[in-house]
């Protein structure tokens, strides 16, 4: 009965734009949060626990505007406006109460978190929107003592949070479909990606696709293969590149998927079965016109276009700022 009520009235007040937002947790992503937002017009309350973090953010937030300012991302006075429209507090409530979204972004403890929501869930009102900022944890067990679990939800975002687009919104249990479809809203609206899980999904896509590099890296380290100077050097200047415009199955297919099957057969590593069967449909990528994705021809000069046009991009900015040499002619210096 109580989910029914809270989706009534989540649908009632559907209409309605996310204009004042708590944001709880004034660290570097919280930061971030808070500022984007502000900068998209809102209004932001910023609660830390204590001034001297207060302070701090105060400092990290007038310089991350400084640094958009700089690059042309922000006038100086929209910056300003943006600054002027977030004030920080170490009162909980002053970040719940009249606001239409609170932002949770406290440290990955799944007590401190729970602690939290119980809180946001006693003090905002009754169709205020209550994300959580988690990485890893259960959307549904962060909500596990709310009274009405329906609106709350993940907006999972990503380091730093202005300007990464992807945030990844993540429903509970009990989340109600018009929680998750206004938050969605409001993301776009704010110039996000937003990608909508259809159930609740501990450490999403990003996180464990991250995990996994993680844990790879640490394992060439230990094992004496590279140091992790050359493990950084590996991704920044070779697949991290690639990743700004273009992600796996993609990459995938532009190889050729029996090239993928043959490489693996060749490390001694299992073939995952969706692969093999591609490779046994003939399914084998751009060269057939068929892999993960269907690609024609103009798709495929387009592909190769756009990551042609990322990747000439990062070298003029590396070659500009003297990060790698300008090639010369022959026998020129």
């Amino acid at each position: 009965m109580l989910r029914s009520a809270g989706t009534a009235t989540l649908r009632r007040m559907t209409p309605k734009r996310l204009m004042r937002i708590g944001v709880v947790g004034g660290g570097a992503m919280g930061c971030g949060i808070a500022l984007e937002l502000a900068t998209a017009g809102r209004q932001v309350v910023l609660y830390n626990t204590r001034s001297e973090s207060s302070e701090r953010a105060r400092v990290k937030l007038e310089r991350d505007a400084a640094l958009l300012v700089e690059t042309g991302l922000l006038s100086p006075e929209r910056a300003s406006a943006a600054l002027g429209r977030i004030r920080r507090t170490t009162v909980l409530a002053e970040a719940a109460v009249d606001q239409d979204l609170v932002i949770e972004s406290v440290p990955e403890d799944l007590a401190l978190k729970q602690e939290v929501f119980r809180e946001l869930d006693r003090l905002a009102a009754p169709d205020t929107l209550l994300a959580s900022n988690t990485t890893a944890l259960s959307v549904t067990a962060i909500a596990r003592d709310c009274t009405r679990p329906e609106r709350v939800l993940s907006a999972h975002y990503y380091l730093p949070a202005h300007l990464i687009p992807l945030v990844d919104v993540i429903p509970g249990e009990k989340t109600s479909p018009e929680a998750v479809e206004r938050t969605r809203r409001f993301l776009e609206e704010l110039g996000k990606a937003p990608v909508v899980f259809a159930r609740d999904v501990p450490g999403s896509v990003g996180p464990r696709l991250q995990q996994a590099l993680i844990g790879e890296a640490i394992r060439l380290v230990q094992e004496g293969v590279a140091t992790p100077e050359m493990v950084d050097r590996v991704l920044t200047q070779g697949l991290g590149r690639r990743l700004g415009v273009s992600g796996v199955f993609d990459r995938l297919d532009l190889a050729g998927l029996d090239l993928v099957t043959a490489i693996l057969k060749g490390s001694g590593r299992p073939v995952p079965p969706v692969l093999s069967q591609k490779v046994e449909r003939g399914e084998l990528g751009l060269k057939t016109g068929q892999g993960f994705y269907t690609w024609t021809p103009d798709s495929t000069a387009a592909f190769e276009e756009r990551v042609a046009r990322h990747l000439i991009t990062q070298l003029h900015d590396d070659r500009a700022a003297g990060r790698l040499r300008t090639p010369t002619p022959e026998g020129k210096e």
